[in-house]
């Protein structure tokens, strides 16, 4: 009877750890994907501003983010590809950098796939908004990410003025109307 009692308290104590380990999953992945998405989220703006810094035009397709996006990342710093991170971010390409300029607030064109709101540097379209407002880019890259580990390594770094990929001149030209 005491051993039958010990088998069934047993297996009542080992299924609610299997339910509570199958509960806790989802939520373990939902956590685990915030830093991947705020990343991406942060990531699609800077690569937005800096296409128009230099083009002045708003992307019309990843495709126009791919020079960024190889100008200014190493591939082995991030935990996406760029075709990952097409499949984490949906982007609005039919929009006028003049409707967003005036408009009294930033509109919603940069949004997560998951339906997340999460970003570590602010609201994608906040930044772009401000970007277009001020010309001012505070989260602006000056060198490619993840340069430093070359560096490490031996590889001389290429100065600002040099005109090596990699860098981004701090007077670039504003937006204008």
């Amino acid at each position: 009877m005491k051993r039958t009692l010990t088998t069934v308290v047993g297996l009542l104590v080992f299924g609610l750890m299997i339910y509570g380990f199958a509960k806790a999953l989802p939520f373990a992945k939902t956590v685990l994907d915030i830093p991947r998405e705020a990343y991406a989220s942060d990531w699609t703006a800077v690569l937005i501003i800096d296409h128009i810094r230099s083009s002045g035009e708003w992307p019309t397709g990843w495709h126009d983010l791919r020079d960024e996006h190889d100008r200014l990342a190493v591939p082995e710093h991030y935990a996406w590809t760029f075709q990952e991170l097409q499949s984490l971010v949906e982007v609005d390409w039919n929009v006028r950098i003049s409707d967003i300029q005036d408009a009294s607030k930033p509109m919603d064109h940069v949004r997560l796939t998951s339906g997340r709101q999460v970003s570590y540097a602010g609201d994608p379209d906040k930044l772009i908004y401000d970007y277009l407002q001020t010309g001012e880019d505070p989260n602006q890259i000056q060198e490619q990410i993840g340069i430093h580990a070359q560096r490490q390594e031996g590889q001389s770094s290429p100065s600002p003025n040099s005109g090596q990929r990699g860098f981004t001149n701090e007077k670039s030209a504003s937006p204008t109307r």
